[in-house]
């Protein structure tokens, strides 16, 4: 017989995450963001100088919609030279294969010219009051709010982002747990009336259920009083 899982055994580190994505949204609504307690990093602010407050951090993967190929591909031009008898059925024969090893290449050049998502990085995230950063193992790339023209979840811990960078229009797929964190606090900035941020699509349904199953079993936070003072605050 399988165990039966209790309350406390099913709170995940993810459940946990979006517990604080909970609260910090109630904060936003209520103007008060500068209650929450900053956290370390080990890099300068780069969106808000002094003013600025990183909430959160933890690891990503960024995924960007693009072709690995260009079209193009190495064609065989190669001939064989045979004499005597047979070099007739062998020149056909080199020619067969010559004319299989291009057409698998032109068709997988043709395939590798098909945008897609690819992963590029990865490393941790960190959410602020200002926007994100991303530090990777070369480099730390910091985005604004205002840098991101379109954002829409995709899915648990899944954000697509359509945004200017320093080199260009991008579009990207951010995978963390602090990606709704990270549209939550977009959205209020940008687009507060995105239909997933009034629709509250943020917060899975299910996961509330389950935040209130642990705030009455008595086995940890939230509490009781804190779940009903967050789930009646929410935007």
């Amino acid at each position: 017989m399988g165990r039966k899982e209790t309350p406390e055994t099913d709170w995940t580190a993810r459940d946990e995450t979006l517990w604080t994505t909970a609260e910090i949204a109630v904060l936003l609504k209520r103007g008060e963001l500068d209650r929450r307690m900053p956290q370390a990093v080990p890099f300068a602010m780069q969106l808000g100088g002094h003013e600025e407050k990183i909430f959160v951090h933890g690891p990503f993967q960024l995924l960007a919609w693009v072709a690995p190929g260009d079209g193009s591909y190495m064609h065989n031009n190669s001939t064989m030279v045979a004499m005597g008898r047979g070099a007739v059925p062998a020149v056909l024969a080199f020619g067969a294969v010559r004319a299989m090893g291009n057409a698998t290449r032109r068709a997988r050049a043709r395939e590798l010219a098909q945008p897609r998502w690819i992963p590029i990085d990865h490393g941790t995230l960190s959410v602020g009051s200002f926007g994100f950063y991303m530090h990777t193992t070369h480099a730390l790339h910091s985005w604004g709010w205002k840098s991101i023209h379109l954002a829409s979840l995709t899915g648990p811990g899944s954000l697509q982002i359509d945004g200017q960078s320093a080199d260009g229009p991008v579009r990207w797929i951010l995978n963390s747990d602090w990606a709704e964190l990270v549209f939550v606090l977009w959205a209020s900035v940008c687009n507060p009336d995105h239909p997933q941020m009034t629709g509250r699509v943020w917060l899975p349904e299910d996961w509330a259920t389950k935040a209130m199953v642990r705030s009455m079993s008595g086995s940890g936070y939230p509490t009781f009083s804190a779940f009903n003072e967050v789930i009646r605050g929410l935007p």
